[in-house]
């Protein structure tokens, strides 16, 4: 009969390219009685063989010998949502080193073992872990079916204990109450933690977060501020991104800029990279952008982390620096590469029409722009419709590529950083003079139609008010601000009529699934779920009642 032991049932992930390696590991797990053992030898490999089955464990080589190492496989696989909140990774390193890596990354493993390793140092990171998540195992169970009240009342369950682990309880009640949208009660519960221990790093920053979800963006930037001129603090990435967040709210976008531009020198991370990188392309700063995005091909070059958008974005910045060859050589080399990726193939020819007009081909610009013409679906809100909209531009079809702008502004007309895309099409097209124009039509179109939903609304005339913002919302199926009225009007419709009607109630549902692909973690899409959740559940004690 097999010995049972805590960790007998934790299906475990081995990713190492040596096989004596692999031997000595899958060793040290029997050791431990744990069975469930598969190997990887390739990042490629763990992560088909993570996509097709979970794992409680993986236990990483850092140095794969391939194009990816384990730091870049760690990040790829947190990144993509590929490993569940309760898998732990750990890291198996040679390199004493290993440290400065990690430091200098987002994601961080669970544990990092120094070889030459033993079972028993595998046994105690993996009984501390696993202490921690059978604590809070409850509570991370209502999470992942999305009950709130239910995570909360585990946390409360928890906090009676008065045990080891109150204040991760408490972290975890913060945390939940912000995603629900209770910024007030989140803020009391951070309160309690910092009159307990007032320079404890999360609980600042939780508080900074409840002050930007009020919309207190100075008290907000204030408290973030504190935790990066901190000892503790000073490399917290969560807190440069929160001041970048409230900058933009504010309409600093030039500010939001700089603190992203310092938290990529705190932690030179492919991530950051990309993001001050982005950040600078909209921003007008070219130089920096075309140096981010050539830091960032090097650093991901062959390996898991590389994206599709990254070569777009680098080889955009080269044909607005002028350098129209460099960017053809760069789309020549990103076909091959992502060979399998059609989106990639149909915004590289807007571009490649864009250098090939730079470069004086006007009759190959003109061919490619037909082609990125033909193959595009639906102008949108985002990066590849403006590079069509320029290409447009670029090649003398001013009037289709200033609607496609306009369609643009109209997809998603609150989004700052889309008009600052567009703004940067049209001036470096010689078409600054428009963006005016473009966006007073696309903006005054839809608050007409939204204001006019609004007051047939205030009228009681409620049905013709849905009617109206549905329709709107039909021309404008991505735009983020349509998308919030139609889900609040929804609502306050059901309050109004006093009556949980199942297909309103899931068409706002439906609304809310589309905000957070468009806005995750958005501090007003999490205020409407609230709203949502807070009006059905009033109706429902409503109509249990009447019952």
């Amino acid at each position: 009969m097999a010995i049972q032991t805590p960790y007998s049932q934790i299906a475990t992930l081995v990713i190492d390219d040596m096989p004596t390696q692999q031997t000595t590991l899958r060793g040290q797990l029997q050791m431990l009685h744990i069975q469930k053992v598969d190997v990887a030898t390739t990042a490629e490999d763990a992560i088909r063989m993570v996509k097709a089955k979970p794992y409680g464990l993986v236990m990483c080589d850092y140095n794969l010998n391939q194009k990816s190492d384990g730091q870049q496989l760690l990040e790829y696989l947190r990144d993509s949502g590929l490993l569940s909140p309760e898998c732990l990774f750990f890291m198996v390193t040679a390199e004493n080193s290993y440290a400065a890596v990690a430091s200098a990354s987002e994601h961080k493993p669970d544990a990092y073992l120094l070889k030459p390793i033993t079972a028993g140092d595998v046994e105690d990171r993996l009984k501390a872990l696993l202490d921690r998540r059978n604590a809070l195992l409850a509570v991370n169970q209502r999470l992942a079916r999305q009950d709130f009240n239910g995570a909360l009342a585990e946390c409360n369950n928890l906090l009676a204990k008065k045990d080891r682990w109150t204040m991760q309880a408490l972290q975890v009640k913060g945390q939940t109450l912000l995603q629900m949208g209770r910024h007030e009660d989140a803020r009391e519960v951070y309160t309690q933690v910092l009159g307990l221990r007032p320079n404890l790093i999360w609980a600042q920053l939780g508080m900074a977060k409840a002050h930007r979800a009020a919309g207190k963006f100075e008290d907000a930037k204030f408290l973030a501020q504190s935790i990066i001129a901190s000892k503790d603090g000073e490399k917290n990435v969560e807190a440069y991104d929160l001041i970048a967040q409230c900058m933009e709210a504010q309409g600093d976008m030039q500010g939001a800029m700089w603190v992203m531009k310092d938290s990529a020198v705190v932690m030179p991370s492919a991530k950051r990279q990309r993001l001050v990188g982005e950040s600078a392309y909209r921003n007008g700063d070219l130089d920096t952008a075309k140096e981010c995005f050539a830091r960032l091909a090097k650093a991901t070059r062959g390996s898991v982390t590389s994206q599709p958008q990254d070569t777009l974005a680098h080889a955009q910045a080269m044909v607005d620096c002028d350098d129209p060859a460099a960017a053809l050589a760069m789309l020549d080399a990103g076909l091959t590469q992502h060979k399998n990726d059609a989106q990639f193939a149909n915004v590289a020819l807007a571009i490649r029409a864009q250098a090939q007009a730079k470069a004086g081909d006007d009759v190959g610009a003109k061919e490619t722009v037909a082609k990125a013409r033909a193959t595009m679906r639906r102008a949108k809100a985002d990066f590849a419709t403006v590079a069509l909209a320029k290409a447009e531009l670029m090649t003398g079809n001013e009037a289709a590529g200033l609607k496609l702008l306009e369609t643009a502004v109209s997809s998603d007309h609150e989004n700052p950083r889309v008009k600052q895309l567009i703004g940067n099409a049209l001036r470096l097209s010689g078409h600054e003079d428009k963006m005016q124009q473009i966006v007073d039509g696309a903006v005054g179109e839809i608050n007409t139609r939204v204001t006019a939903a609004k007051s047939q609304f205030r009228d009681s005339r409620i049905d013709e008010a849905l009617a109206a913002i549905e329709t709107a919302l039909k021309d404008f199926p991505d735009n983020t601000g349509v998308l919030l009225q139609a889900a609040q009007m929804n609502c306050m419709a059901l309050r109004l009529k006093k009556q949980l009607n199942a297909a309103i109630a899931e068409r706002v549902r439906l609304y809310l699934t589309r905000l957070d692909a468009l806005m995750p973690g958005n501090d007003r899409v999490a205020l409407m779920h609230r709203y949502y959740r807070e009006t059905v559940a009033s109706l429902s004690g409503a109509t249990a009642q009447a019952a």
